[in-house]
């Protein structure tokens, strides 16, 4: 079968038009990296080992429900076990994840934890014939739903990804959406304070000078 080459957009233009026909908006998506980013930030060294991904993971699936579900457009789903967002016109699926390294041109992001068999399902992209990894290339889009990922690695760098998933990784990927901050601002994630209610979390945004 033939392979295509994953297609990887990184200019700030390119990547909100595309982003616009998936019906997500890039502000928002960073926001729910900052987040998650504060939360992995609430772990101390008397925390379980796998406490940073597990505050970043939850508050991050959280977050991407908070700013896009809508009941309309996005709505909750956990089809196949894999907790995310989807948008039934589009039949695009939206869930968060940890990564290694991620918007790296020369690295194809891995989750930090392991994929069930209900996310290489609902990959929906088949199985590598050769068995190997080819994170420049991939097997075509079949028809049906998409899922997307919200990549998200230690530093901060995020994507929106549509990988293949198999053997419990991202084996390779179709589409690579990387999410430049705004060129006028940087944001510095605040510690996300469990008592606090959640609506009144918001990243500190902070002029360059």
């Amino acid at each position: 079968m033939a392979y295509v080459e994953t297609k990887t957009l990184r200019d700030e233009a390119a990547v909100d038009e595309r982003l616009a026909e998936i019906g997500l908006d890039r502000k928002k998506l960073l926001k729910v990296r900052d987040i998650a980013i504060g939360s992995a930030a609430n772990a101390t060294p008397f925390h379980a080992a796998n406490a940073a991904g597990t505050f970043s993971y939850q508050d991050g699936t959280w977050a991407l429900r908070n700013e896009f579900v809508d009941g309309s457009n996005w709505t909750v789903d956990r089809t196949d076990g894999v907790e995310a967002i989807k948008c039934e016109a589009r039949k695009t699926r939206v869930a968060f994840c940890n990564v290694d390294v991620a918007a790296n041109d020369f690295h194809s992001p891995h989750p930090r934890s392991k994929k069930g068999s209900g996310a290489e399902r609902a990959s929906g992209l088949g199985p590598d014939l050769f068995g190997g990894d080819l994170p420049q290339f991939s097997r075509p889009p079949q028809k049906g739903w998409a899922l997307y990922y919200l990549m998200v690695d230690e530093a901060g760098a995020a994507e929106l990804s549509r990988p293949r998933v198999q053997n419990g990784t991202f084996a390779s990927q179709i589409e690579r959406i990387y999410l430049p901050e705004d060129k006028q601002t940087e944001v510095q994630a605040n510690r996300y304070v469990p008592e606090a209610p959640a609506d009144n979390f918001d990243p500190l945004v902070v002029r360059k000078k």
